[in-house]
C-alpha cells in the first residue's frame, strides 16, 4: 500500500539515497541551511486497504503485525526520518536536508527527538517529534555520538585522538561525566547496549569496555552486543576459535557451543536481543549476504531466509523489539522488513515506506 505524501518542501538539488558505508573518511568542511516541514499521515494495510489519508488530531489507523506494544521504530535514509508507531498504524515523516558527506552516520533516538549526527564535520540535525528538523546545537555540532545511559544523553567522540568521551545531552550541553578511553588508539566506538561504549582496535585482543568508573580489557573480537549479553570470539594460541557469551555486568564468560562467528570484514556488529535468547549476525561470503539469528543456550545457527544486500551489512541496520519478539532489518533496496523471533517467518511491514538505511526503537 503506498502512503499519501502530503506536502513536503525540500531546498536544493534533489540528490538519490545512498546507504552510509562504514570506516574512517577524510573530513571535510561545509555548512548548510534548509527548511523542512514535517509530514504526519496515517496507513493502514490489508490486501485492498482504503486510501491513506492525512492525520488528524486523535486519528488512528489498524494496528502494524498486530502490535499493542507503545514502543516505536524509527528509521533514517533519503533524506526522511520515518516514525512507526505499530499499535495506532500511524506513520510520520520529516522532510531532513541532504548531508554533505557520504561518510558514516550516528542515528540515535531520544525520547523527543531524533538525532543524525556525520563523522565528517559537516552539519548534522535534530529532528524533535512533529516539527521541522533544524541544526544539532552546541557540542553535537561536531564528532560522532552513541546513546548514553539515560533518555535524552549522548556519549560524544569528538574527533579522533581523543582522551575522552563527554555524556552530553540532546540540547548539546555537556552533563559533567566521562568515559575515558584507553591509550594506543583511534578506537572505533561501538554501542554495549546498556547505555555505555565498546571500543575496539585490530586484532581479537583489542575490545574494552567504558564505563564512567574506568576502562577493562575484555579480549576477543565483538560479534554482537545487547543489554544483557555480549557475543565474542576468542582465538586463543594453538586452539581454534570459540564463541564467548559474556554477561556485561560482571564479566562472566561461557564457550558456546558450535563453529565460531569470526566477525565478517564490512559487516557492522550484529545485535543481541533484549533477553539475551539470540544474536542476530549479518555476513557476507562474496557478494552474498545473509542474516543468522544464533541461540545463546544451544550455539545453534539458524539462517533467516530474507534478500539482503552489501547494504544490510553496515551500521544500525538491525533492531530488536523490547520485547524480543520482533527483529527489524534494513533488507536489499532498503526495505523494512521483520522476523518473527519465535516463528522465525520474515512479514513485510504492509506499507510503502522510502528506502531505509538505519533504523533505532525508541521504548
Amino acid at each position: 500500500m503506498e502512503l499519501d505524501q502530503g506536502d513536503e518542501v525540500r531546498f536544493g538539488p534533489r540528490r538519490p539515497y545512498r546507504r552510509r558505508r562504514s570506516g574512517w573518511l577524510l573530513i571535510a568542511c561545509a555548512a548548510v541551511l534548509a527548511a523542512v516541514v514535517a509530514v504526519v499521515v496515517f496507513v493502514g494495510h490489508g490486501n485492498k486497504p482504503e486510501r491513506a489519508r492525512p492525520a488528524g488530531a486523535g486519528e488512528a489507523g489498524p494496528r502494524l503485525l498486530g502490535l499493542r506494544a507503545s514502543w516505536e521504530l524509527f528509521g533514517y535514509g533519503s533524506d526522511v526520518v520515518v516514525r512507526i508507531q505499530f499499535s495506532t498504524g500511524r506513520i510520520m515523516q520529516t522532510a531532513v536536508p541532504a548531508l554533505l558527506s557520504g561518510g558514516p552516520v550516528s542515528f540515535v533516538v531520544g525520547p523527543h527527538q531524533a538525532i543524525i549526527r556525520p563523522l565528517d564535520s559537516v552539519p548534522g540535525y535534530l529532528v524533535p517529534d512533529g516539527r521541522p528538523a533544524r541544526l544539532l546545537p552546541g557540542a553535537l555540532s561536531y564528532g560522532t555520538v552513541i546513546p548514553g545511559p539515560q533518555p535524552g544523553t549522548l556519549w560524544l567522540q569528538a574527533g579522533f585522538q581523543v582522551t575522552s568521551m563527554p555524556l552530553v545531552r540532546t540540547d548539546g550541553t555537556k552533563v559533567g561525566v566521562f568515559l575515558r578511553l584507553p591509550p594506543g588508539g583511534p578506537w572505533q566506538v561501538i554501542p554495549d547496549g546498556r547505555g555505555y561504549a565498546l571500543v575496539g582496535g585490530s586484532g581479537y585482543g583489542g575490545l574494552y569496555d567504558l564505563t564512567p568508573g574506568g576502562y577493562r580489557r575484555i579480549g576477543g573480537a565483538l560479534a554482537a552486543a545487547g543489554p544483557t549479553r555480549w557475543l565474542l570470539v576468542d582465538c586463543l594460541a594453538g586452539r581454534r576459535c570459540s564463541n564467548v557469551v559474556v554477561d556485561p555486568a560482571d564479566g562472566t564468560r561461557r564457550i558456546l557451543p558450535g563453529p565460531s562467528v569470526e566477525p565478517e570484514p564490512g559487516a557492522a556488529p550484529g545485535v543481541i536481543a533484549p533477553d539475551g535468547s539470540a544474536a542476530a549476525v549479518v555476513r557476507i561470503s562474496g557478494n552474498r549476504v545473509t542474516l543468522h539469528l544464533i541461540n545463546l543456550v544451544s550455539g545453534a545457527d539458524q539462517q533467516i531466509s530474507v534478500s539482503l544486500d552489501q547494504g544490510s551489512a553496515e551500521d544500525q541496520t538491525l533492531a530488536w523489539s523490547p520485547d524480543s519478539r520482533w527483529l527489524f532489518i534494513v533488507a536489499a533496496q532498503g526495505e523494512l522488513v521483520a522476523i518473527n523471533a519465535r516463528s522465525r517467518h520474515v512479514e513485510g511491514l504492509g506499507v510503502k515506506l522510502p528506502p531505509i538505511g538505519q533504523i533505532a526503537v525508541r521504548n
